[in-house]
Parts: C-alpha cells; sequence; structure tokens
C-alpha cells in the first residue's frame, strides 16, 4: 500500500469518526441538554392619568354663565342673549381733567370676573352700554340716595341706569355677548348690558 492509499483511508477514518461524534451527540437524551432560560419580560406601562375638572364649571345653579363658562362655549354663546354672574372686580371712572382741551373720556364700562380680586385682564367680562356717560350715572345715583330716582317707563325702550355697580358686588348680568357694541371692542368677547340683579353688595365707605 502506498502512501497515496494510506492518506486517502486516514482521510475517510476521520471523516466517519466525525459523523459519528455528530450522530452521538444528536442522539442524547433531552435531558442532558442544558437549556438557559431568559427571564420573564413585564411591561411597565405608565399608570392612567387623572384628567384635572374643568378649571371653571360653565354655568352656575340657576342657568347663568360663568365668565370662563361663556368664553369656552364662545362658538354657541356668541351673538346671543345670556345671563353672567360673576363680582365686579373694576369699574372706569373718567380721568379728571387738568388742563384744557379736556380729552373726551370713554364710555361707562366695567369688568365682572369668576373670583374676587381678580386682577388678570384675560380673566375679566367687560360690562358696556348701561349709560350714555359718567355725569347720567352720578345724577341717578344721587337721586337713589335721596329715594327719588324713578325708571324711565318700560315702553320708553330705556334701561333704567345702575347705581350699585361697587366694585365686590356679586351680580348677574343679562345682555348679549358680542365681540363688539357700546363703542368697544373684545376679541374675547362683552357683554352689552341689558339689565342686571345684584345678589350679594359690600358695604360701602359711606355707609
Amino acid at each position: 500500500m502506498n502512501r497515496t492509499t494510506l492518506a486517502a483511508s486516514a482521510t475517510r477514518a476521520l471523516t466517519l469518526g466525525a459523523a459519528l461524534f455528530s450522530f452521538a451527540a444528536c442522539e442524547q437524551p433531552a435531558s442532558d441538554l442544558n437549556i438557559e432560560r431568559l427571564p420573564a419580560v413585564t411591561a411597565s406601562l405608565p399608570a392612567v392619568p387623572t384628567l384635572p375638572p374643568p378649571p371653571q364649571s360653565v354655568t352656575h345653579d340657576d342657568g347663568s354663565y360663568t365668565i370662563w363658562g361663556v368664553r369656552n362655549r364662545i362658538g354657541t354663546t356668541l351673538d346671543t342673549e345670556l345671563a353672567v354672574k360673576g363680582r365686579i372686580v373694576k369699574v372706569y371712572l373718567p380721568p379728571e381733567c387738568e388742563r384744557e382741551p379736556c380729552a373726551r373720556p370713554a364710555a361707562p364700562h366695567m369688568w365682572i370676573a369668576d373670583d374676587t380680586g381678580e386682577d388678570d385682564q384675560d380673566r375679566m367680562l367687560m360690562i358696556v352700554g348701561y349709560a350714555e356717560n359718567q355725569e347720567a350715572i352720578d345724577e341717578a345715583t344721587e337721586l337713589a340716595e335721596r329715594g327719588r330716582y324713578e325708571p324711565p317707563d318700560p315702553e320708553s325702550g330705556l334701561l333704567p341706569i345702575p347705581t350699585d355697580f361697587n366694585v365686590g358686588n356679586l351680580v348677574k348680568v343679562s345682555g348679549r355677548f358680542a365681540r363688539s357694541g357700546g363703542g368697544f371692542n373684545n376679541s374675547e368677547g362683552l357683554i352689552e348690558y341689558r339689565g342686571h340683579e345684584t345678589l350679594e353688595a359690600v358695604a360701602t365707605e359711606e355707609e
């Protein structure tokens, strides 16, 4: 037997041995295999958020709107007659004239808000159209204090001039909610006055 034949025989023997070893490894019982299990994966999800309530209710128990509510529903409240309840937080008074000619003052107007002492202009609602000028208010107030103010005849179409628009009073104002009226414009809406009810009055300095 020459060297070539011996080499070929050796190669065949090695190949056969490797095949037998692989077959023997595959035939080992499953219990002898060491299977490593990965740790169970637990999904980590955030807790279901609790939605906070709206900053204000849309309406009061009597059906009147809050200032927040009438603006929050502006798609349905704009250009409609409605009632809104709030605290008077600011009343316009014409500035004193120190030098002639005096600038023409703005028409009477005031602001109401959902909270007493509110100082954020964006949370105030302007009320306009309840008097032509401050002189008319002063005269009506003086007559009312003396018990002599007589409101106009309802058939005249004229509205009584409010004499109790004092800062701090809780009022329910009825009127038309619009973006303009009484010579004023406000993109967030204002109330063109039609009437009011004072639900709670604060004591004035005179009292």
